[in-house]
């Protein structure tokens, strides 16, 4: 073919428009790669936890050792004799500074009460991050903990959002050995939780490119892609094991549909509560009123096993 001729024209336009082509394709999967990097690290720094003095019970710093060989910060009120354990786990990128307000409605009550941060957050050890799933072991060591602190009483597990997912992907292995889940704004599964995330940050286009793009090197950063799923853990929940899941009813990163959806497969001993007008991750703020009456009786019928069975139907209903 001759310099000048047409067709070697043609075919450097082609040239070009390949190379820029796969630039772009090169660039995004970069782009995508570095934050799939970003998401699944520690969302900051480590930083020291003091338990803090409050007005509702002395707060005991302790440090609680995984399985795994992980460090969880952590903090325990003790409660009185004849009242239940609650385990407080936090949301994604916070600590147990943001179950103060839960941990105050229970300490009231009487219940011993313990918040811990989940690795990757907080004062806890772990820079690996992947939105709940390894944490199931802090989970199971939080439970031994109030086993063992606060002996021969009901263990509650109060879980928003990530903790939400952290007590659901524990429950096939913990079983019996806890009495009740309350799960807030709960995420049904890591896929649906992304993409719900660059929905509502980006325009359209870029949010499905975003979405796209994290798809394809998702697996190369999160190994248990499949497995990070609540939707599909829920069911090791023991079938005589009371549920209440908590949803905001305008939330739109945990949407109602996925409580719905979490719901159905514990419908024959599970509540759903959708609050109106709520977002994400913060009813306790959004309705307190309706919250605490709401949370303390499921707790309450927990504490008393004799009313458990008579009461059992008022918690199939989806209000």
């Amino acid at each position: 073919m001759r310099l000048g001729s047409p067709g070697f024209g043609s075919w450097r336009r082609l040239r070009r428009w390949t190379t820029a082509i796969a630039t772009v394709l090169v660039i995004w999967l970069l782009v995508s790669s570095a934050v799939a990097f970003r998401l699944t690290r520690r969302p900051r720094s480590r930083f020291e936890e003091p338990a803090p003095r409050v007005a509702w019970g002395p707060l005991e710093d302790h440090r609680i050792k995984t399985s795994d060989g992980q460090e969880i910060g952590a903090w325990f009120v003790d409660g009185r004799d004849d009242a239940p354990g609650v385990l407080v786990l936090h949301g994604n990128r916070g600590s147990r500074w943001n179950s103060l307000s839960r941990a105050e409605m229970f300490a009231s009550q009487g219940y011993a009460v313990l918040t811990v941060s989940l690795r990757a957050h907080g004062d806890s050890t772990g820079d690996y991050h992947d939105v709940g799933l390894s944490a199931r072991r802090d989970v199971c060591a939080a439970v031994e903990f109030l086993e063992t602190h606060h002996a021969g009483q009901p263990v509650l597990i109060v879980g928003t959002s990530m903790g939400a997912a952290a007590a659901i992907f524990a429950a096939g292995e913990l079983g019996r050995r806890v009495q009740g889940y309350v799960l807030e704004s709960p995420y049904q599964d890591l896929k649906t939780a992304v993409w719900n995330r660059t929905e509502v940050n980006l325009p359209p286009v870029l949010s499905h490119a975003a979405y796209a793009g994290l798809r394809i090197v998702g697996p190369f950063f999160l190994p248990h892609l499949e497995a990070i799923s609540p939707l599909k853990a829920i069911a090791g929940i023991p079938n005589d094991v009371p549920v209440l899941i908590l949803a905001g009813d305008a939330d739109r990163l945990a949407r109602p549909e996925e409580a719905r959806a979490l719901h159905r497969e514990v419908a024959s001993h599970g509540r759903l509560l959708l609050f109106p007008g709520a977002g994400h991750g913060n009813l306790i703020g959004s309705a307190p009123a309706l919250y605490t009456h709401t949370v303390l009786e499921f707790c309450g019928e927990i504490s008393k096993p004799a009313r458990i069975s008579s009461s059992r139907g008022s918690l199939n209903r989806d209000e």
